[in-house]
């Protein structure tokens, strides 16, 4: 799973190489008809080409394109002489699906087409960390007959913890699960007799409270130690309800879903993400909805439309919204952007219209705006409101 352990890796290894390196992203969506016959191989060749890339720099980047199976909706290349890393992400990214045209832009070094973004001079890393600072990272607690069991899920692969819950009591949950619910657990045999139920009734409630505690702190510090954003409880009702209840409210606001469990307990990580996936998007697009009307109830440090890209400019912005088909175009005088050529006009006699996916990432980080995409209704509902949003720092 990549993290930004490795993408530190990759700058340091980039940051002692000379001269200009090849840094190219192309959609590999096997599920897409327009990658069909490993199309993408042309509009890579066709982006090197246009940029000047050495041959024999082409022909090594062809050679895994045309001849590799690359499982991933994303690939991405750095490659110089001897230097060559290959990423493969199982995730899109906005940037590299944004153009409906074909632009190149030789100031920039960058070429953009839909389905490639390719740029050959200093390392291009932004729409990689975009992806690392951007994309949830989930922790999902599985409740399964044997054992407590957490996954974690980040740009679209799973992985096991192994070391998770180490100090739980396996054998005593095992065996409460088992149990019909209600019942208590085999813990003991239970006296018979008014006094007597009522003295191992409170026994079982304070071994359940400690037991639960227990996981919830565990739970917790994983947490912290993991990095998880949102989280998700599966495994059957009784038990996933009970234990929310004990969870501390900073962890309940970080849960997405209650979900049953898999029909067989033992489940693979892979299992787990099939199941997963269709949730995990429907909860994406709730919260891209959700942001927006949170922008509108934010006014007057909202603002919607055009108005954006002048608050971005002016350092305002604090996040800035965008439509995952990014295809409006912005017209640059003096290294000043606007929105619209007759706006631009009015500062100089020449504006150059450029693509916004072109100057995005160097806006975005040049005044520290947090950037977020959003698709299917927030999307509609971006467009319709002009295109952009943003939340103000002031």
């Amino acid at each position: 799973m990549i993290g930004k352990e490795e993408i530190q890796r990759i700058k340091e290894t980039l940051a002692i190489a000379e001269g200009p390196i090849l840094s190219l992203y192309l959609d590999i969506n096997p599920a897409k008809p327009e990658n069909a016959n490993r199309a993408y191989a042309l509009r890579a060749k066709d982006a090197m080409k246009a940029l000047g890339v050495p041959q024999d720099l082409q022909d090594r980047v062809l050679e895994v394109l045309k001849n590799q199976v690359l499982e991933a909706k994303t690939a991405v290349f750095f490659a110089k002489d001897k230097l060559f890393e290959t990423l493969l992400l199982q995730v899109e990214l906005p940037l590299v699906s944004s153009l409906k045209t074909t632009f190149l832009g030789e100031k920039e070094s960058r070429f953009l087409t839909d389905g490639a973004l390719a740029h050959y001079g200093e390392p291009f890393l932004l729409p990689l960390i975009y992806a690392l600072d951007e994309y949830e990272r989930y922790g999902v607690v599985y409740l399964d007959q044997e054992r407590w069991r957490v996954f974690e899920i980040f740009l679209g692969e799973i992985q096991e913890v192994g070391d998770a819950f180490l100090a739980l009591d396996t054998e005593a949950w095992r065996r409460l699960s088992l149990d019909a619910p209600g019942d208590p657990p085999q813990v003991e045999a239970a006296p018979r007799g008014g006094a007597g139920q009522d003295l191992f009734a409170k026994r079982l409630a304070a071994w359940e409270e400690r037991f639960y505690k227990t996981l919830s702190h565990e739970l917790e510090k994983l947490v912290e130690e993991r990095g998880f954003t949102r989280l998700i409880l599966m495994g059957p009702e009784e038990h996933t309800k009970l234990f929310l209840g004990y969870l501390p409210k900073r962890l309940k606001e970080k849960l997405v879903a209650l979900l049953p469990s898999l029909p067989h307990p033992g489940a693979s990580p892979g299992q787990v993400l099939k199941r997963l996936e269709p949730v995990l998007e429907e909860i994406e697009r709730k919260g891209e909805v959700e942001l927006l009307k949170k922008l509108e109830e934010a006014y007057p440090k909202a603002v919607f439309g055009p108005e954006v890209l002048e608050r971005v400019q002016e350092g305002r912005v604090e996040l800035w919204v965008l439509p995952w088909h990014l295809d409006q175009t912005v017209y640059a005088c003096d290294g000043v952007f606007f929105p619209d050529e007759a706006r631009a006009l009015a500062t100089c006699e020449k504006p150059e219209a450029k693509p916004l996916a072109v100057v995005l990432p160097e806006l975005a980080a040049g005044y520290a705006a947090k950037l977020e995409f959003v698709r299917g209704e927030a999307e509609k509902q971006l467009l319709e409101r002009g295109g952009m949003a943003a939340l103000l720092r002031w």
